[in-house]
């Protein structure tokens, strides 16, 4: 094995704790939708699915501060491309940023939080409009994989169900 490949195994576990990292300072957590689309005859056709990586501002930066809210678009972004780094053959990852977005999920009413949400969505690589395939499922299974070896938790961020 050569030295390069040692170099390439350092750098890939300083990716990954700096994704954890990323996660933690941010809250990061992470929830799934599909991507149906009306197809001829056909009707409603499953295209695709959407992983929507959902931030907030770091402790102690304040949720007016524009900085703030561009930092946290910045480590989302950061996310995204460390998870659609490697495309499998077949799937082409579309990454969205979301300015305007109410994100509401059940029981997140006792939260103080503002929701910050990149999504990335999982497509064929040349016909937008194809069924979901095996190469489609196979990336979105890996993406939340990928997200809960970095502690990043579906649906909710994990310190939001503690009772009182």
């Amino acid at each position: 094995m050569s030295e390069n490949t040692g170099g390439e195994g350092l750098t890939g576990d300083r990716e990954t704790q700096e994704m954890k990292t990323i996660v933690q300072d941010h809250k990061i957590f992470w929830t799934t939708m599909p991507i149906d689309m009306p197809v001829g005859e056909e009707g409603l056709v499953r295209v695709g699915m959407t992983v929507a990586l959902v931030g907030t501002e770091a402790e102690g930066q304040p949720p007016e501060n524009e900085s703030a809210k561009a930092a946290t678009f910045d480590c989302l972004n950061r996310l995204a491309k460390w998870l659609t780094s490697e495309p499998p053959k077949g799937v082409r990852f579309d990454i969205r940023r979301h300015y305007n977005v109410v994100f509401f999920l059940p029981g997140d009413l006792r939260t103080n939080r503002n929701n910050y949400v990149i999504s990335v969505r999982i497509l064929h690589n040349e016909q937008f409009d194809a069924p979901i395939g095996e190469a489609q499922i196979e990336a979105f299974q890996d993406l939340q994989d990928k997200l809960k070896d970095i502690g990043s938790p579906k649906e909710h961020w994990k310190e939001h169900h503690t009772t009182l």
